[in-house]
């Protein structure tokens, strides 16, 4: 990129993240990092569906905390018009794999191939492959156009030049392990577990390659109704009510134990992407998207003086059932010990199918890692040593573009956008 700077953008349902990096001689530097809020409606289902409105929302937000460039890249997720998985087949030559795909994408998605963006890449190049290894692993990102599309305009309206479509998992893993590499991340196994609004997403990571993926439908939103029904508190209110008194009580409280169905069958690794070389034709089309696999939730930014305070919480905590914060904890509990008990059931399942893998460390990000002890908690739950991941722990800040409590608070917001920013410059 002609000016070394990059934005790196991640569109959440609930919120959206950026960071801005820019290449000196001494590394990647981020200059600039901030938070806001998705307008409402603007993302059905995972789908953007008011690119404009959405746009709006995106300019606004980098115009307030002083961004500069316009070349982004940006990362695409959902559950319904996305797949980025895995898949195992027959040793073959880069020309055999390019004839194969073709037939063998229709096998790994739950949508019609017709009208799809496809990218692959081989896990490790073939020619690199041991002589006697029989396989190969390929990693398939498939997404609906449409999607896509939208995506895009959203861009185009925001005033930006979309150099590159990543996905989260691949974007998390640069800002949390890639970066370590030269520290030995790439000797370790670890579980990347983002927990955004409405979805959490397990995504294993081994010697610096993404090899198992899963959604869980069990995320900040579910920990949120959890304790709208316990206390009688309407949504946004119990959302107040998770941030301001939210914490886990670890010792003396154990989690309980989520029901589990009996025989169930394995969790499906279910995934996510990366468009890159996307250049706006007339009326703001891109020609051509193509895949490149080579290579939520967070605080918004502070109410303008006008705005009033808003309204202390509704009294209906009981004073004989204990403090605030423990009447809180225990509406959530139900809720954290079902997303603990699928965590555990995944990586069960990926260290069952690949006997010779142990998972050394989970590590945390995501708007719900926010509360206090959570991690404490799913490691204990889990069995697995568990911290929230921090992406500016080996990078450069400006001072005068990025706030200290983004960098020590809201750091669990960022590894999505600062691996995404950073993605040419490692």
């Amino acid at each position: 990129m002609a000016d070394k700077q990059v934005l790196g953008l991640d569109i959440g349902t609930s919120r959206i993240k950026f960071a801005e990096a820019r290449m000196t001689r001494g590394g990647p530097v981020i200059t600039a990092a901030g938070i806001g809020m998705t307008p409402r409606d603007a993302i059905a289902n995972g789908v953007i569906v008011d690119p404009a409105a959405l746009g709006m929302a995106v300019r606004d937000l980098l115009s307030s905390h002083g961004a500069k460039t316009k070349n982004v890249v940006s990362s695409v997720a959902s559950q319904s018009s996305l797949v980025v998985r895995p898949i195992e087949l027959p040793r073959m030559t880069r020309e055999e794999l390019a004839d194969t795909m073709k037939w063998e994408v229709d096998r790994h998605i739950p949508f019609a191939a017709s009208e799809v963006v496809m990218s692959y890449e081989p896990l490790i190049p073939p020619e690199e492959l041991p002589e006697d290894a029989a396989n190969m692993e390929v990693l398939l990102a498939v997404a609906q156009e449409d999607m896509i599309d939208a995506h895009v305009q959203t861009l185009f309206a925001a005033g930006l030049d979309p150099v590159a479509l990543d996905v989260e998992p691949l974007s998390a893993c640069r800002s949390l392990i890639d970066i370590d590499r030269d520290r030995g991340a790439y000797d370790h196994i670890y579980g990347l577990l983002s927990i955004g609004a409405t979805t959490t997403d397990l995504s294993i990571i081994r010697n610096g390659l993404l090899s198992f993926t899963r959604a869980i439908p069990v995320a900040g939103d579910n920990v949120t109704n959890s304790i709208a029904e316990a206390l009688g508190y309407e949504f946004p209110e119990a959302e107040r009510a998770k941030v301001e008194h939210g914490a886990v009580f670890v010792e003396g409280a154990p989690a309980l134990e989520a029901p589990r169905e009996p025989e169930a069958a394995p969790p499906a690794p279910i995934p996510e992407p990366e468009v890159q070389a996307i250049s706006p034709p007339e009326e703001a089309q891109p020609e051509e998207r193509v895949f490149d696999l080579g290579a939520d939730a967070g605080p918004s930014a502070p109410p303008p003086p006008d705005q009033q305070a808003p309204p202390p919480l509704p009294s209906v905590h009981k004073p004989t059932a204990g403090s605030t914060e423990r009447q809180i904890y225990d509406a959530m509990l139900p809720t954290l010990a079902e997303l603990s008990t699928e965590v555990r059931r995944s990586i069960e399942y990926y260290v069952n199918r690949y006997p010779d893998s142990r998972v050394d460390k989970i590590l945390l990000f995501g708007g719900t890692a926010r509360l206090p002890r959570l991690a404490e908690f799913l490691g204990n739950e889990v069995g697995l040593a568990t911290e929230v991941g921090s992406p500016f722990q080996r990078l450069a800040i400006d001072q005068m573009g990025v706030t200290a409590d983004l960098v020590e608070a809201d750091a669990c917001f960022m590894p999505i956008v600062v691996g995404l920013a950073i993605r040419d410059m490692l």
